[in-house]
C-alpha cells in the first residue's frame, strides 16, 4: 500500500519552536563550544572550578572599570579629586570599592590556580603551551594591578610612574624617554604619562587578557583537562555546562563576600600626591617609598625586593625588583620543562615525587620565595 501525497491545503510538519536563548546557543555555537565539551566528572569540584571563578572576576573587573572610565580623567592635577569625589558618593563608591577589592580576589585565585595546575601536573601529555599561557596571564594581571595602583594618583599611585622612570634610569632611557623624576613632578609630564598608563589600564591590557583567556580554554578543550589525582577516575564525564554552573554557585559566594567587603570596608582616597599643591607633600623631592608609602598587597612585594636590594647594597634599589620579576618569570616558564614525569601524576606519591618533579618543585619554590619574602619585607619595613 503506497501512502497518498498531501493535499495542497493539509498541514504539513514543522519544526519544534524553540526558546530564544537556545536559538542564540545554536546560531553562534556556544552549545558546541561549552554545553557539548565534554569532562571528567571529577573535575567539577570547588579545586577545578576557581579557573572559571578567576575568569568571572576578570570580567567584572573590567565591567566595573569601564564604568569608571566614564566618570575618570588622567590628569595629573585632577586625577586625585575625582577619585576622592567618586569615594564620597555612596553608588560610586560601591564600584570603586569592589574593583579595589576585587582585585586582590583575583590576586589569590591567580595564585591557587597555578598551585593547583602545578601539583595535578597539568603541563603533562604536550601541553606544556598550556601551562604558558597560564603564566602569560599571570603576568598580564600582575600589569593590570600595578597600572591600576597609579590611577587611584595618591601618593601611592603616583609611585608606579616614579618607580618606572627609577627602572628607565637604571638602563639609561629616563632621559630618552622623558621619564626623569624631576619631570614627573611637573603636571604637564606627569599628565602625559598618567595617560599612557590609563590607556594601558583600560585598553591594551583587558584586550591581551580577554584574548589570553579565550586562547587558554581553546587549548584546555583541545588537549583535555587534567584529572584531580586525589579521586578514584570513574570513567563518567559531563557536559562543559555542569562546570559552568559550578563557577557561577562559587562565584556567587566569592564575589558575593567582595561585595559585602565592599559595602563595609570602604576605601579612603589616601594622601594627596606631593606634585600638587593641595598635598600635605607638596614640595618634597623623595621618592614615595622613600616617605613610608606601601603598594597594596598584589603588588607589596615589589617594594620589598627594592628594601632586599638595598640591604644588599645594590644601588639603585628598583633592580631587587627587575631582577625579581626576570627570575620569576623564567622559573615559571621552565616548570614544564624541568618536571621529568611521564604523564600526570595518579596519587599523592607521584604528584610529590622529588626523584622526578624535584627540580620543577624548586623552581615553583623560588617563585614563592620571592613573592613571600617581599610581601613580608615591605610589610615590615619603616620609611626609607
Amino acid at each position: 500500500m503506497t501512502a497518498e501525497p498531501a493535499s495542497p491545503g493539509s498541514a504539513s510538519p514543522t519544526p519544534a519552536r524553540r526558546g530564544f536563548a537556545s536559538t542564540l546557543a545554536d546560531q553562534f555555537g556556544l552549545r558546541q563550544m561549552l554545553a557539548e565539551y565534554l569532562i571528567p566528572v571529577e573535575t567539577n569540584n570547588v579545586f577545578y572550578l576557581l579557573g572559571g571563578v578567576l575568569a568571572i572576576s576578570l570580567g567584572l573587573e573590567i565591567l566595573s572599570g569601564f564604568l569608571l572610565s566614564l566618570v575618570y580623567t588622567p590628569d595629573a592635577n585632577l586625577a586625585y579629586g575625582i577619585t576622592a569625589h567618586l569615594l564620597a558618593e555612596p553608588g560610586w563608591a560601591l564600584i570603586l570599592n569592589f574593583h579595589f577589592y576585587n582585585s586582590y580576589l583575583i590576586f589569590g585565585l591567580v595564585m591557587i590556580h597555578m598551585v593547583r595546575v602545578f601539583i595535578t601536573g597539568g603541563y603533562r601529555r604536550g601541553k606544556e603551551g598550556l601551562w604558558l599561557v597560564g603564566v602569560g596571564l599571570a603576568g598580564l594581571t600582575f600589569v593590570i594591578s600595578l597600572t591600576g595602583e597609579a590611577l587611584h594618583w595618591d601618593e601611592v599611585g603616583f609611585g608606579v610612574p616614579w618607580n618606572i622612570s627609577e627602572v628607565l634610569n637604571a638602563v639609561g632611557l629616563a632621559d630618552a624617554f622623558n621619564y626623569t623624576t624631576d619631570a614627573l613632578l611637573a603636571i604637564p609630564t606627569a599628565s602625559e604619562k598618567l595617560a599612557q598608563i590609563y590607556v594601558l589600564h583600560i585598553s591594551i591590557v583587558p584586550i591581551l587578557l580577554g584574548l589570553f583567556v579565550g586562547w587558554h580554554y581553546l587549548l584546555i578543550r583541545f588537549k583535555g583537562i587534567s584529572m584531580p589525582f586525589w579521586l578514584r577516575a570513574s570513567g563518567r564525564t559531563a557536559g562543559f555546562g555542569e562546570h559552568i554552573k559550578g563557577w557561577i554557585i562559587l562565584s556567587a559566594v566569592l564575589i558575593g563576600i567582595v561585595v559585602v567587603i565592599s559595602f563595609l570596608v570602604p576605601r579612603d582616597a589616601g594622601t594627596a600626591p606631593q606634585l600638587i599643591s593641595s598635598s600635605p607633600l607638596f614640595g618634597t623631592d623623595d621618592d614615595p617609598g622613600g616617605l613610608g608609602f606601601k603598594p597594596t598587597y598584589p603588588i607589596s612585594w615589589t617594594r620589598g625586593m627594592n628594601i632586599v636590594a638595598a640591604n644588599l647594597g645594590i644601588d639603585p634599589d628598583i633592580w631587587g625588583t627587575v631582577a625579581a620579576i626576570i627570575l620569576m618569570a623564567v622559573v615559571l616558564m621552565a616548570i614544564p620543562f624541568l618536571d621529568r614525569s611521564d604523564h600526570e601524576p595518579e596519587s599523592t606519591a607521584a604528584a610529590f615525587n622529588l626523584r622526578k618533579r624535584g627540580w620543577a618543585f624548586l623552581a615553583m619554590g623560588v617563585f614563592w620565595v620571592l613573592l613571600i619574602v617581599g610581601v613580608i619585607q615591605s610589610a615590615i619595613a619603616e620609611a626609607g
